[in-house]
């Protein structure tokens, strides 16, 4: 049964939402990893300074202040080896220029068959795995030009038998700047920044006892992962309902320095195409909206090409204003 434990730790630390080439792969919430949404993922995950929509405040909790609407997202990534990971969230604005948002974030995977050190599968038992994190959000306008905004999440990690949990935040601040009248004015009228940091407080405490009494075994173990603190800068200029160009630099407590560029281009009000370097890795994405009376309709699809050898991955997020 020890063969079963190893199955365990190696399904932690290298199995369904890892992201291989990244350091923090193994880390707990490794899943808080991997780009959401089909805008902000096909522009390469370039949207901390940027954050507008269902899918903002997963990037920057500041984001949310911008909605001055009701808004509901839903988004599904797509992904090689049975894993599932997606999305919804609702969006309310309240007075005073602010905004409560809600989400649910899902990963995880299909039941795996447990192995043995040999990789012989061990009959009659099966690993499920799954996390949920739900996520109350509060942004507001501090002055026009700067909004802020906190979230607080819940992540319940469900592996086998074992159980793990945890409470924490992430804040954020989002500045948009009128640089009109600037020598960059006329290419890139107003000046987007943003900083965002992740999973304050978030520490998973596995306990593996009533596991293995089960199993007739008394002694257990106690392990705390700690999830590693997440920073992100963005920058960005765009012409407003014409084009954008942003980037992200991103570095956390455990993991290397990564960057994010992307752009968006509308074509049309009702079309926009959009490109970026996901840590040097190409995506591709377009928009489709569409107004039907008080209620307007955004499509958003994106394209990310192979990381590591998993296949490349489809995103489509729908996202609902009125």
């Amino acid at each position: 049964m020890r063969n079963l434990l190893t199955a365990f730790i190696i399904v932690l630390f290298a199995g369904g939402m890892v992201r291989a080439e990244d350091e923090n792969g193994g880390q707990a919430g490794n899943f808080r990893d991997i780009e959401l949404g089909g805008r902000a993922s096909a522009m390469g995950g370039a949207f901390t300074a940027i954050a507008e929509g269902g899918e903002g405040h997963i990037y920057n909790p500041g984001g949310g202040a911008q909605s001055r609407l009701y808004n509901v997202c839903f988004s599904y990534r797509f992904m090689k080896l049975d894993r599932r990971l997606g999305f919804a969230s609702v969006i309310l604005p309240i007075q005073g220029n602010a905004s409560l948002a809600f989400s649910w974030v899902y990963a995880g995977t299909s039941d795996l068959d447990p192995r043995d050190e040999s990789g012989n599968v061990i009959s009659g038992e099966i690993i499920d795995y799954n996390e949920n994190m739900i996520g109350i959000n509060f942004a507001k306008q501090i002055i026009p030009e700067i909004h802020a905004g906190a979230k607080l999440y819940y992540i319940q990690n469900d592996l086998a038998n074992l159980r793990a949990y945890t409470a924490g935040a992430d804040i954020g601040v989002l500045s948009k700047v009128d640089v009109s009248k600037s020598f960059i004015g006329k290419i890139f009228p107003l000046f987007h920044s943003g900083l965002a940091i992740d999973n304050l407080g978030g520490t998973y405490r596995w306990i593996t006892t009533d596991y293995w009494q089960t199993r007739g075994i008394d002694n257990g173990v106690t392990v705390e992962e700690g999830f590693p603190v997440n920073f992100r800068l963005g920058l960005a200029g765009s012409k407003p309902q014409k084009y954008i160009l942003a980037a992200d630099f991103e570095i956390n407590t455990v993991s290397s320095f990564v960057t994010h560029f992307g752009g968006e281009y509308k074509l049309y009000r009702e079309l926009a195409l959009r490109a970026g370097l996901d840590d040097f890795h190409p995506t591709f994405g377009v928009g489709l909206y569409k107004r039907m009376g008080d209620i307007a309709i955004g499509v958003d699809m994106s394209y990310l090409t192979d990381k590591v050898d998993e296949g490349d991955d489809f995103i489509i997020s729908v996202d609902m204003v009125f």
